[in-house]
């Protein structure tokens, strides 16, 4: 009995190191104005960005179920003005830490002090370096100034940690990562900034490619793009995660600028009937190539997650359940398979809808539409809701699927009437009428030409999509109050005016 009874403390250690054990952070940010901020968590795909909600005195707590030491990246700034300094600051959390931060916005450098349990591998030394300022060199045709600046701001990285060990002492594990991750600062700096600067030069990066591409691959000679050894480490995190959305976009670029070649390469097929399979599913199907072909192990099974959690976050269904049950093949023991499970179920679940009475198409979509005055004459006497939209656009399916039906149910037995017009779709009707079945999105309908989407665009003066705005009973426009993220209530208080006039 008495072996038994030595046995129970153990396995209880060992059962609740299995689910983790919790990580607190408790955060004051003295002096601070309304204050919003978040944390980014990458180790956690399913939960990587979480919303701080600070009470009216700025302090805000939240609590980590960890299995393994992670990094998590804080993020403040004031809503009011978003010009002034944010707080960045990069914690490494180890099971069981329970951390006091806190941090004066009216101090240079915010002046943060963080105490508690885990407090010698938060100390702000290494913890809140400022980021990198590039913007100056947004716009360079070649990559020497900037490479300049983001190897030197290695260095400088990599000499503080020395540092850091001598003065704090932290532990074995936080040199370790820190380590490798401060190896791949330039890679990811690099490449960050690689990939959005050639927007903004166009064609002088296609005929600088070379210039560009020699530093990657030569950081990439130097360091593994596949490496389970450093998946712990921040910086290759967010690496891997940005080279996969990234090589994305190239795939975009290489369909049309070498269709035969990346067509015969991606899809084993010719230019058609690639075409239409690249067309059909141009990110999550094409993810899992990327994924594929250029990663294994504990890295490619992380990067599913990643995935399924962008996919879940941008209501984005498109093959999900396929990808997901080959994933479960792949990796039969993985924790994704838990936390993904159910919503994957959902994803399946609202796939089976078909389309009903309660969702109108207006007739001759993009032919007989080509005015705002079109469409205020067809919904004559009626108020109505219109949301511009587009199957392509993320925040688009995003707030229909978080808002469309609870805008709905507040509003059953009113006089409101709701207009879904999608935009440069035209190409796309089937995915289309799928997706309005997908969010039962009852309503009227309306695939717009591009000639009618310009003239409502420019008259209601909307940036991008979606755009919201409302048509009165006696014809007039009136934009919506509150733009992407949609503030609900704004919403709705604004159409319970509109329906009293």
């Amino acid at each position: 009995m008495k072996k038994y009874l030595t046995l129970l403390p153990l396995l209880f250690q060992l059962c609740f190191t299995a689910i983790g054990q919790p990580a607190v952070l408790h955060l004051h940010v003295a002096n601070g104005q309304s204050l919003n901020g978040s944390l980014f968590m990458p180790s956690q795909p399913a939960q990587t960005t979480q919303a701080l909600v600070f009470n009216s005195s700025n302090t805000a707590t939240q609590a980590f179920q960890l299995t393994q030491p992670s990094f998590v990246q804080l993020f403040c700034y004031n809503p009011k003005n978003y010009s002034s300094p944010h707080l960045y600051y990069l914690f490494y959390l180890s099971p069981g830490d329970d951390l006091q931060f806190n941090a004066d916005t009216k101090a240079a450098s915010f002046v943060c002090t963080v105490t508690g349990k885990g407090a010698s591998n938060n100390q702000s030394f290494l913890a809140a370096i400022e980021q990198v300022a590039l913007d100056e060199y947004r716009g360079d045709t070649l990559p020497y100034r900037v490479l300049t600046v983001i190897n030197k701001a290695q260095t400088y990285r990599q000499n503080k940690l020395a540092e850091y060990v001598k003065m704090y002492k932290p532990t074995d594990t936080y040199i370790s990562n820190w380590t490798k991750s401060l190896a791949y600062y330039a890679c990811d700096a690099y490449y960050a900034f690689k990939e959005n600067n050639k927007y903004g030069i166009g064609g002088a990066y296609e005929r600088n490619y070379a210039a560009w591409q020699k530093p990657m691959d030569s950081l990439l000679t130097q360091l593994k793009l596949n490496n389970d050894g450093a998946l712990a480490a921040f910086r290759y995190q967010q690496f891997i995660r940005s080279f996969l959305s990234r090589e994305k976009e190239h795939f975009e670029t290489a369909s049309w600028q070498h269709p035969a070649a990346f067509f015969k390469q991606w899809y084993k097929t010719g230019i058609a009937e690639g075409r239409k399979l690249f067309d059909a599913d141009p990110k999550n199907a094409v993810q899992e190539k990327i994924i594929n072909r250029y990663f294994t192990g504990k890295t490619a099974e992380y990067l599913y997650a990643v995935l399924f959690n962008d996919a879940i976050t941008s209501s984005n269904p498109q093959n999900i359940p396929a990808i997901f049950a080959r994933f479960k093949t792949k990796y039969p023991t993985s924790p994704y398979i838990g936390q993904f499970n159910q919503a994957v179920a959902d994803i399946a679940e609202k796939e089976q809808r078909t389309l009903n009475s309660n969702m109108v198409f207006l007739p001759s979509n993009g032919k007989t539409f080509n005015t705002l005055g079109d469409v205020v004459a067809a919904m004559k006497g009626k108020t109505v809701l219109v949301d511009m939209w587009g199957t392509w656009c993320g925040p688009c399916r995003e707030e229909i699927e978080k808002n469309s039906k609870a805008i709905r149910d507040h509003f059953t037995g009113s006089k409101l009437d709701y207009l879904y017009i999608a935009n440069n779709d035209l190409e796309n009707e089937d995915k289309w009428k799928k997706l309005i079945a997908y969010f039962n999105m009852q309503g009227m309908h309306l695939l717009a030409n591009q000639q009618l989407t310009e003239d409502i665009m420019a008259k209601v003066k909307g940036d991008g999509f979606p755009t919201v705005f409302i048509i009165k009973k006696d014809g007039t426009i009136e934009l919506s109050k509150t733009a992407y993220p949609i503030q609900r209530d704004v919403l709705i208080n604004q159409l319970e005016d509109d329906l009293k006039e």
